[in-house]
């Protein structure tokens, strides 16, 4: 079966499956193995913590695999985001995503060097704006998903069938996803592809300690801390008072305290991942963030390739005459 849809014709990729960005360590050690295995690897900027690290991470990536990859910009937590953003596309990274926060100017810059840009969100309306600034595609991550979160962000269900009735371009849904079924439910709810960020965590290639890859396999999306961490809103006297400092505090230092306090952690543990170097721990953002409700469907560590082709068959098998949706007509 061959899965064609507008999002593996934007990306070069066999599948419409695409490697979530992760703050602390995504790096071409994952990024590369995605890309190889058909799905779509991205690299993130801010986890190489200088243009000269990227510029190499990149050119390290291009000798693990010959396949497309990305990398991601993060508003407000790469350091020196616009040299990060010359280095991808001096280096001709084709497609380059940007997320957390309005990212228009990075995404005329992008367009302008001939490249392609995809626009990582959390709210439906946020999805809208950023079709309309001309992203090519917009990652809508439901509540069910872990990172940069909002407090009026809705289930991946809703926001994926809602976002499809009001907008054009191709959408990438995100949030609980970790299998075939999750694979396909997507696609059914109207998105072209899907951004697992946690499944692709709990692989033999993802650089995290073997300790946090167990907790995930050993977690359940009932566990009342994980639940807590994903589901709850922020403290809401922490919320608003990080509300009330923007403007007054660089918007970078202001986007690391909302982060802390959408994650359910005090804006005053907010550690600037643009300049404090000394402070950085790659495993930091695991710790925070933690995994998604996708912990629901891994049950072992195994190799990005596995997943992949878990989920692709899986899929191809509920689809076929034996699996479960083997009753639904087919055309011709």
């Amino acid at each position: 079966m061959e899965w064609k849809t507008r999002v593996t014709e934007l990306l070069g990729a066999k599948y419409p499956i695409i490697q979530g960005a992760y703050g602390g360590f995504g790096t071409s050690a994952i990024a590369a193995p995605v890309s190889e295995a058909g799905g779509f690897g991205i690299i993130t900027a801010g986890a190489l913590r200088t243009p000269e690290r990227l510029r190499e991470d990149i050119r390290r990536a291009r000798s693990m695999t010959d396949k497309p990859f990305g990398v991601n910009l993060s508003m407000g937590l790469c350091p020196r985001i616009d040299e990060m953003r010359e280095v991808a596309i001096e280096e001709r990274v084709p497609v380059i995503f940007t997320s957390a926060y309005v990212a228009e100017e990075h995404g005329r810059r992008i367009h302008e060097a001939g490249l392609k840009w995809i626009h990582k969100v959390a709210t439906v309306r946020h999805a809208v704006a950023a079709e309309k600034q001309g992203a090519d595609a917009v990652v809508i991550v439901g509540l069910e998903g872990v990172g940069f979160k909002n407090i009026n962000q809705l289930p991946t269900l809703i926001s994926i069938t809602t976002a499809v009735r009001l907008i054009k371009v191709p959408i990438i849904a995100a949030g609980g996803i970790g299998d075939a079924r999750g694979f396909l439910a997507a696609l059914a709810m109207g998105a072209e592809g899907i951004y697992m960020g946690t499944a692709f965590m709990a692989t033999k290639e993802c650089p995290i300690s073997e300790r946090y890859k167990q907790a995930l396999v050993e977690a359940q999306p009932w566990d009342p801390e994980l639940r807590h961490r994903v589901l709850a809103p922020p403290r809401q006297e922490e919320y608003e008072r990080v509300l009330k400092q923007r403007g007054s505090i660089p918007i970078e230092r202001w986007l690391q305290r909302l982060e802390m306090v959408l994650m359910k952690e005090s804006a005053d543990r907010a550690i600037d991942w643009t300049n404090d170097l000394a402070e950085y721990d790659p495993e930091e953002a695991f710790r925070i963030a933690g995994g998604s409700l996708a912990v629901g469907v891994i049950d072992k560590v195994v190799s990005v390739k596995e997943l992949i082709d878990s989920i692709i068959q899986g899929a191809e098998r509920i689809l076929s005459e034996e699996g479960g949706l083997g009753w639904l007509p087919r055309q011709g």
